[in-house]
């Protein structure tokens, strides 16, 4: 993916989603989509959203941590141009 940057926002169906961020205004392609159960909404009250920005922080953490898991003949990890900026 070349340089973006990516948003996180609730659908009107209630998914959070980790998708590029449009610069037009059409909704893009998510990246990853987290669905809350009502229960644990109503648990969490109002931090049911910082809880969904925390997990896409650590999965986008782990996927550009120096430890990957990845083969290491895959560098395209290691290019700087092509992180992702994040919106909130």
């Amino acid at each position: 993916m070349k340089e973006s940057y990516l948003e996180i926002v609730e659908l009107e169906n209630g998914d959070i989603v980790l998708r590029p961020a449009s610069e037009d205004g059409e909704e893009t392609v998510p990246l990853a989509i987290l669905q809350i159960p009502d229960d644990t909404r109503s648990y969490l009250k109002n931090r049911y959203f910082e809880l969904a920005k925390c997990m896409f922080h650590a999965g986008i953490d782990f996927v550009y941590s120096e430890d990957t898991f990845f083969d290491d003949d895959s560098d395209y990890l290691d290019d700087e141009e092509f992180r992702p900026k994040i919106l909130h």
